[in-house]
C-alpha cells in the first residue's frame, strides 16, 4: 500500500495535466481579475477532486482520461471558489501557506474571483451534457445549503449530530460525490456503477471533513498552512465539541465555559485541546472517520478490478492512515 507521497507520485502526470489546463481556463481579458484568479490555484493543494474525477470516468470507461480533464477542472475551481468564500466569511488572512486572496487583494475583489470561478466551472462542466450540469448545480446548490444551515448554528452548544452530518454532508461530501457521478455520467456509465462510484466518494468525503474539523483542534499550523481553532474562535460546532459537550460531567462543563468566553480562547487553546483528548472526543471522532473510510470502500466491492479502482482504494487506506497519524 502507497503512502500519500507516493500516492500523490503515481499520478504526477495527470496532476501536472490539471494544474495546466487549471490556468488555461482562468484566462480572460481583464488582467487583474486573471492575475488574482491564477494567485489562488497556484497555492496548490492536493487537487483530490479532480484526481476523483480523473479515476472514476477511468475505472467507467475505456477512453483517455484526457476527454474528462474539463470537467476535472471544473471541480476544482468550484471547490476554490468555495474556499475563497468560506476565507471570506471567517476572515481567515492565511491558506495553505500564503495570505488569503482576500487579505491581499481585499473582500471586495475576492468575492468577484469567487464568482468568477464558479460561473467558469459551470462553463466547462456544460461541455459534457445537460445531466452532467444538473448534477454540478445540484452539487453547488448543496454547498449553499450546508453554509446557511452552518450559520444558522454558530454557537448553538445544542447542535446534534445528525444536524452536524447534514451540513457536511452539503457543504465537503457532495461535492466529491458529485465528481464521480459527474465522470460516470460522461462515460455513459450503469446505474450501479455510478451509484457505487458516487457512494464511495461521498463516504470518503464525510471522512476527510471530520478529519479536517479534528485538525482544526490538534492539527500543526505550519503542516496545515492556516490557522488552528479557526472553526471554533469562529463559533462553528464540530463533531468533537458536540460530542464533548454530550458527557454531561466537569470536562463537559470547563469546555462549555471556554467556548462561552470567546475573548480568552487564544490563551486557552492548549488546556482546551487537552480536555478534547481527555474526553475521548478526539477519539470517538477519529473512529467515525474510519467507519465512514471502510463504507467508502464497501461501496467498490462489487466494481470490477483495474489499476485505478487500485488507487481509489489506495487512497481510501491513506485517509486510515493519515488519521492515525494524528491519533
Amino acid at each position: 500500500m502507497k503512502d500519500l507521497h507516493e500516492w500523490e507520485s503515481s499520478l504526477r502526470e495527470r496532476v501536472e495535466k490539471i494544474n495546466r489546463r487549471l490556468i488555461e481556463s482562468v484566462a480572460c481579458d481583464q488582467e487583474d481579475l486573471q492575475k488574482m484568479s491564477e494567485y489562488v490555484i497556484e497555492a496548490g493543494g492536493k487537487r483530490l477532486r479532480p484526481i476523483l474525477t480523473l479515476l472514476s470516468y477511468s475505472i467507467a470507461s475505456d477512453k483517455p482520461y484526457e476527454e474528462i480533464l474539463d470537467l476535472a477542472v471544473a471541480t476544482e475551481l468550484v471547490h476554490t471558489a468555495s474556499l475563497i468564500h468560506d476565507d471570506i466569511i471567517d476572515n481567515s488572512d492565511m491558506r495553505r501557506g500564503r495570505e488569503t486572496l482576500g487579505s491581499k487583494y481585499g473582500i471586495y475583489n475576492a468575492i468577484v474571483v469567487g464568482d468568477y470561478l464558479f460561473t467558469k466551472a459551470y462553463e466547462l462542466a456544460s461541455r459534457y451534457g445537460p445531466e452532467v450540469s444538473r448534477i454540478m448545480a445540484q452539487g453547488a446548490m448543496k454547498m449553499a445549503e450546508g453554509q446557511i444551515l452552518e450559520y444558522d448554528n454558530l454557537g448553538n452548544l445544542g447542535m446534534s449530530e445528525k444536524t452536524y452530518l447534514d451540513i457536511i454532508s452539503r457543504k465537503t461530501a457532495d461535492l466529491f460525490s458529485v465528481c464521480a457521478r459527474g465522470a460516470a455520467e460522461a462515460a455513459g456509465a450503469d446505474k450501479k456503477t455510478a451509484g457505487d462510484l458516487g457512494q464511495f466518494a461521498l463516504s470518503l468525503g464525510m471522512a476527510f471533513q471530520i478529519t479536517d474539523d479534528i485538525l482544526d483542534i490538534i492539527g500543526n499550523e505550519e503542516t496545515l498552512g492556516k490557522p488552528i481553532f479557526v472553526d471554533i474562535a469562529h463559533s462553528a460546532i464540530t463533531l468533537p465539541v458536540i460530542h464533548a459537550l454530550s458527557r454531561n460531567d466537569s470536562i463537559s462543563e470547563s469546555i462549555r465555559s471556554i467556548l462561552t468566553d470567546k475573548g480568552h480562547l487564544k490563551d486557552q487553546r492548549e488546556k482546551l485541546k487537552n480536555l478534547f483528548l481527555e474526553s475521548g472526543s478526539i477519539e470517538y471522532s477519529l473512529q467515525m472517520a474510519k467507519d465512514y473510510v471502510m463504507q467508502s470502500i464497501d461501496s467498490l466491492k462489487d466494481t470490477g478490478k483495474s489499476p485505478d479502482l487500485d488507487t481509489l482504494m489506495d487512497l481510501s487506506i491513506i485517509v486510515i492512515d493519515r488519521i492515525s497519524s494524528i491519533a
